[in-house]
C-alpha cells in the first residue's frame, strides 16, 4: 500500500465533533494542546491563525486548515487582540453556534470546524510523521474537492443515522488523505520533517514505498539506498534530513506499527507475527516489540483483551 494511505490507514481516526464558529467585532481565543486534530473550513469572512510553533496565517473565505497534532493555537480577528483561554469540551459541548466577539453584531465570520482522534495504539508512533499544520488555499482545486467531503462529515456527524461512525471514519481518511497527498510547497504545509517530506523527495519516496511494500523484506542501509538510487551516506544523511529519522528507525518504526494492529485484530502465534514483518523469529520480534513499546508483546495483547481502558490506554500508547 502506498506510504502515506498506509499510515492514515493505521492511525484509524474516528469520533468527529463538528461545529459552526462564528465571530463578530474584535475578537481572539485561545485553545491548549489536545489529544486530538482538529479541521476547520472558512465559510465567510477571515481570521488569523496563530499554530504554536508555526509561523502566523490569514484564512480567507473557502480557505480549509488541518492540525494532525492539535497542538495550542490561537483564532482571531486580530493579531493584535489579546486572546482568551477557551475550554475545548466546553466549547464542543455548547449547543449551536459557537460566538465569539460581539454577540449583538452582525456576524462576519464564520467556519465549520470539528476534531477527531486516532487509534491510541500508534498515535505516538505515527502522528509525528505528518505536518504540525497543512493550509489549502480556496483556489485550489483541493479545497474544491474537501468541501464535499465535509459537509458530508458534518451531515453525518450531527445526525444517528445508521451506520454513521462507519461512513464517518471513512470520510474522515478521504479527508486526511485528500489534504495531504499534495506536496508541501503546493498546499503550503507548516511541516517538521516527516512522511510528506520524505515523499516529495522522488529518490526517497522510492524507497518509503518499498518499505511498504515488502516490509518483511531483509531491509539493510545498503538495499535501500539501492531502491533510491543514491549512495549509502547521501541516502542516509537525505532521509534523516527529509523524513526526522534514520532509515532503519523508520523501519523499526512501521513494524512496531504493523505489530500493535496485528495484536489487537488477530490471534496469530508470534513465530507468524514476527515473520510476517520481517524478524527471523518470536524471541527476536519480541526484544524488539518490548524495546520500542515497554513492554512484552504478550501483554500489550492482553491489555487489549481484559478491555481495561486505563490499562490499554497506557500500553497502547507504549514510550515511543
Amino acid at each position: 500500500m502506498e506510504p502515506l494511505a498506509a499510515v492514515i490507514l493505521m492511525l484509524r481516526p474516528r469520533t468527529v465533533a463538528a461545529k459552526i464558529i462564528s465571530g463578530a467585532g474584535r475578537w481572539g481565543v485561545r485553545y491548549p494542546r489536545i489529544d486530538n486534530a482538529g479541521f476547520g473550513l472558512v465559510l465567510q469572512g477571515s481570521c488569523h491563525l496563530g499554530v504554536d510553533g508555526c509561523a502566523p496565517l490569514q484564512l480567507e473565505k473557502g480557505d480549509f486548515v488541518l492540525i494532525p497534532s492539535a497542538p495550542g493555537f490561537v483564532f482571531s480577528s486580530d493579531p493584535d487582540f489579546e486572546p482568551v483561554p477557551i475550554d475545548p469540551a466546553m466549547a464542543t459541548a455548547a449547543r449551536g453556534e459557537l460566538r465569539h466577539g460581539d454577540p449583538r453584531a452582525e456576524t462576519d465570520f464564520r467556519l465549520l470546524g470539528g476534531y477527531f482522534g486516532f487509534d491510541p495504539a500508534n498515535t505516538a508512533l505515527l502522528v509525528g510523521l505528518l505536518p504540525t499544520l497543512v493550509h489549502i488555499r480556496a483556489d485550489e482545486g483541493a479545497a474544491r474537492r474537501l468541501v464535499g467531503t465535509i459537509d458530508m462529515i458534518t451531515d453525518e456527524a450531527l445526525n444517528q443515522r445508521p451506520g454513521r461512525d462507519l461512513i464517518v471514519e471513512r470520510l474522515v481518511e478521504v479527508m486526511l488523505v485528500e489534504a495531504l497527498r499534495f506536496r508541501p510547497q503546493v498546499i503550503g504545509a507548516i511541516s517538521r520533517v516527516g512522511l510528506l517530506q520524505g515523499l516529495s523527495d522522488p529518490t526517497l519516496a522510492r524507497a518509503l514505498r518499498a518499505i511498504h511494500a515488502d516490509v518483511a523484506r531483509d531491509w539493510t542501509v545498503a538495499t535501500l539506498a539501492r531502491e533510491a538510487g543514491l549512495s549509502r551516506s547521501t541516502f542516509s544523511e537525505r532521509f534523516a534530513q527529509k523524513v526526522g529519522m534514520a532509515p532503519m528507525e523508520y523501519l523499526v518504526r512501521w513494524r512496531m506499527a504493523l505489530a500493535k494492529d496485528f495484536l489487537r485484530r488477530k490471534d496469530m502465534p508470534l513465530e507468524r507475527l514476527a515473520e510476517a514483518i520481517g524478524y527471523q523469529s518470536a524471541s527476536a520480534f519480541s526484544t524488539a516489540f518490548r524495546r520500542e513499546v515497554g513492554v512484552p508483546p504478550s501483554h500489550f495483547a492482553r491489555s487489549l483483551r481484559d478491555r481495561s481502558p486505563d490499562a490499554t490506554m497506557a500500553l497502547a500508547a507504549g514510550r515511543a
